[in-house]
């Protein structure tokens, strides 16, 4: 039986994400060793480890004898992330399309109305995880290992999405708009347009005005 290990930094990460999400942790907010050992269940060590190797990401920021707390990214530094990951999203479809399997579309149909169904619940958390498996996807096959690990240290920059700032009933159009996005995707990938489908993560579904939405 194959046993799933959780990466410490993973899960650290994860719970990070998750407490700037629900508002539990506020820019220029210290982040101690002691209070995610108790939320985690991790030793200091991993912990220690792991926020270390987010500062060096530039994600979190290390003052010694300070201890910790979040990169205060402006809008600025958002939209170049968004436009960096355009790239890199459409580059990788391209090069994932002729991998993937007629499972890979329903999987990834499965994904799009789990996410619609996650939206209309308000189960938004729940919604950023499963979008993050919908591109993984295609992403896992791009057959370019520097390409994948970068798409995805990029992305960790989107460390937290703004749902807590956001008006509930905007923030549904927002999302269904983005999901019907996803299912465009889908579409471009069955048709095999290839061009199309790069444009299209390029400039539409990364386009920079959405960098707002990761502002938190």
């Amino acid at each position: 039986m194959e046993v799933l290990v959780i990466n410490s930094k993973d899960k650290v990460y994860e719970y990070i994400s998750q407490q700037i999400t629900e508002g539990n942790i506020l820019p220029n907010e210290r982040i101690t060793e002691q209070s995610l050992a108790e939320a985690t269940g991790l030793s200091r060590t991993p912990i220690r480890e792991a926020l270390l190797h987010l500062a060096a990401l530039e994600i979190i920021e290390h003052t010694p004898n300070k201890g910790f707390k979040l990169v205060n990214y402006t809008l600025k530094d958002l939209e170049e992330v968004y436009q960096l990951i355009g790239v890199l999203d459409g580059k990788s479809a391209q090069l994932a399309a002729p991998f993937l399997t007629e499972e890979d579309y329903s999987l990834m149909q499965f994904h799009i109305d789990t996410m619609y169904s996650a939206i209309a619940n308000g189960l938004y958390i729940k919604y950023n995880e499963i979008q993050e498996a919908f591109h993984d996807i295609y992403i896992n096959k791009a057959q370019n290992r520097r390409l994948i690990k970068e798409i995805h240290q990029q992305k960790q920059f989107l460390i937290a999405k703004a749902f807590s700032k956001s008006d509930p009933n905007n923030l549904k159009d927002i999302l269904n708009k983005t999901n019907d996005e996803h299912q465009v995707i889908l579409n471009l990938f069955k048709e095999n347009n290839l061009c199309e489908l790069r444009r299209y993560l390029e400039e539409v579904h990364w386009r920079i005005e959405n960098a707002r939405y990761d502002l938190w």
